[in-house]
């Protein structure tokens, strides 16, 4: 943590003296911030209060035995993270699931897409039939969407501004209005926006 915090002062410090555009740089409070943003869908409901993520690094939570979970963890164990939220919003009809993780450095928030983005694939494959993976513009620095015919439809977004890496997640299982991705879509614009309002 000390070592992520010390990277972080770095990258403000450095970023200041080039003398062009200031990269935007995160800490672990915006995580927690962020991963409030609840979804924001025109004509959809969803419960006020959300239920907590437990994060990866919680001491009692066992070692992970998935082969998924076994290799997004080895993927990643090089990368410095300075803090991580989540939050998910859950009906009978419907799921909403927002994880936000501020990292040393934008590099190493580009390093978590490819991985992430294979671990959603993966689970994609597994429980359903990937109808949309492809990358996309206008969300973040870099972004990625993933759609999915499961039991219902999931659609998966993942993107990096600066040094943070979100994931936002929604998964109509019941009764939706209207279209999910233009939905998902949405609310991750509602998420970037709330990003760089707060820096």
């Amino acid at each position: 943590m000390t070592r992520g915090a010390i990277a972080v002062v770095a990258a403000i410090v450095v970023g200041g003296c080039g003398g062009g555009d200031q990269e935007q740089v995160f800490t672990p409070a915006d995580a927690a911030r962020i991963a409030n943003v609840r979804p924001v869908i025109p004509g959809w409901t969803w419960p006020r209060n959300p239920e907590k993520h437990v994060s990866s690094g919680s001491r009692g939570e066992p070692q992970p035995t998935d082969p998924l979970d076994v290799e997004l963890r080895r993927q990643t164990a090089d990368i410095v993270s300075l803090g991580e939220e989540g939050n998910k919003w859950r009906d009978a009809d419907k799921l909403a699931n927002l994880y936000a993780q501020v990292v040393a450095s934008a590099a190493e928030a580009h390093e978590l897409m490819a991985p992430f983005n294979a671990y959603s694939r993966g689970w994609g494959k597994r429980f359903g039939r990937i109808t949309k993976d492809e990358e996309i513009d206008g969300l973040g620095d870099e972004a990625w969407v993933l759609r999915t015919a499961s039991s219902g439809t999931e659609v998966t977004y993942h993107w990096r501004r600066g040094n943070l890496f979100v994931e936002a997640h929604v998964h109509c299982f019941g009764f939706c209005p209207g279209e999910i991705e233009a939905a998902a879509r949405a609310w991750a614009d509602a998420i970037d926006e709330a990003a760089r309002a707060g820096w």
